[in-house]
């Protein structure tokens, strides 16, 4: 390119549109999206009981508003109630969602947002509580979440992600008769950079603890509270990991909680071994050493097992009738989040 020449606006002003689109809906897909079996994830309890738990990414400083949706019902008797409180950092927000269904399958989705301020942690934990209306039990059958995107026009300014920047760019100083100064090429690199760090989750899964029902357990009240070895063939979802992610120092995270801790014990994700040493969350960092699925092919990505691998180490290192739930150390809850 020679100074002076003419350069036609429509490529620049679409390229500043997209870094603005891309840094406002980017990662604003599901962060949690998890079904329950009948009569699993149920409570009969009149005050708050605490069921699962997530962890999730904070893709941006910008995006402050979780949207949740809910879906389960209250048979014969007044509304049971959801509670969901996300921590970010030293904050605590509650949202309490009211569910109106009186049947199983009358279908409708009950919904709340959480607000946050702007932050720069990575990551937060989402929790679910549930109360059910005197006599009457809440069957809880299916949870979603994802973060609603900023509106348009983005704030200006230098925006967070985490620790890095993104330059929101002017769409109108792109137009035609307008200069093209090198400040242009080196924010959007700088915007690229930054968006490629934007996280995404490639699995998430919790655990049902607390559950109460009113039923005899042998119908109800008997949800999943570990991962276990009848869990392995399918506890895993075919994700994508783009080009350039090893190259550029990238990294996917693997949060794990554990339940009735009492000594170490590992388990084997995506052919890393990571050995649980303590109660409570802990977080790797995972190498990317599995070999590509042959669905690779099929979508010209690099796709990956996110999950929990088969094999001989995770016979022990999950829950069986040898190391079952109530006196061993176990799973309760695992997010693998990448980029």
């Amino acid at each position: 390119m020679t100074a002076g020449l003419t350069i036609r606006s429509t490529e620049m002003a679409r390229l500043a549109d997209l870094q603005n689109y891309l840094y406002a809906t980017g990662g604003t897909h599901n962060v949690v999206s998890q079904m329950f079996d009948d009569s699993c994830c149920i409570q009969d309890s009149t005050s708050y009981v605490q069921m699962a738990q997530w962890r999730i990414p904070i893709i941006s400083a910008e995006h402050t508003v979780l949207n949740i949706n809910v879906q389960g019902f209250c048979p014969g008797a007044a509304n049971g109630t959801v509670k969901f409180d996300l921590t970010v950092g030293a904050s605590n927000v509650i949202v309490e969602i009211s569910i109106t269904d009186g049947g199983r399958y009358t279908s409708a989705f009950n919904s709340g947002t959480i607000t946050i301020s702007g932050s720069t942690v990575e990551t937060g934990i989402l929790r679910m509580s549930a109360k059910a209306p005197t006599g009457s039990q809440l069957t809880l059958l299916g949870v979603q979440a994802n973060w609603q995107a900023p509106a348009s026009p983005l704030s200006t300014g230098a925006l967070s992600q985490g620790s890095h920047s993104f330059i929101p760019q002017g769409q109108t100083r792109q137009g035609a008769d307008e200069p093209l100064p090198a400040r242009f090429g080196v924010e959007a690199l700088r915007n690229i950079n930054t968006l490629r760090r934007r996280q995404r989750v490639l699995f998430c899964w919790s655990g049902i603890e607390g559950a109460s029902s009113t039923s005899p357990i042998s119908a109800a009240a008997a949800p999943p509270r570990a991962i276990g070895r009848g869990d392995l063939s399918s506890f895993y979802s075919p994700s994508a990991i783009f080009a350039g992610t090893i190259e550029n120092d990238l990294t996917v995270k693997c949060y794990i909680k554990a339940l009735n801790y009492s000594a170490a014990f590992s388990i084997l994700i995506m052919g890393n071994v990571l050995t649980i040493s303590a109660g409570g969350w802990s977080d790797f960092t995972l190498d990317l050493i599995q070999d590509e699925l042959d669905v690779s092919d099929q979508f010209a990505l690099s796709m990956y097992m996110a999950g929990v691998d088969t094999g001989n180490l995770n016979i022990n290192g999950v829950a069986s009738p040898t190391y079952p739930p109530s006196t061993t150390g176990y799973v309760a809850s695992i997010a693998i989040i990448g980029v």
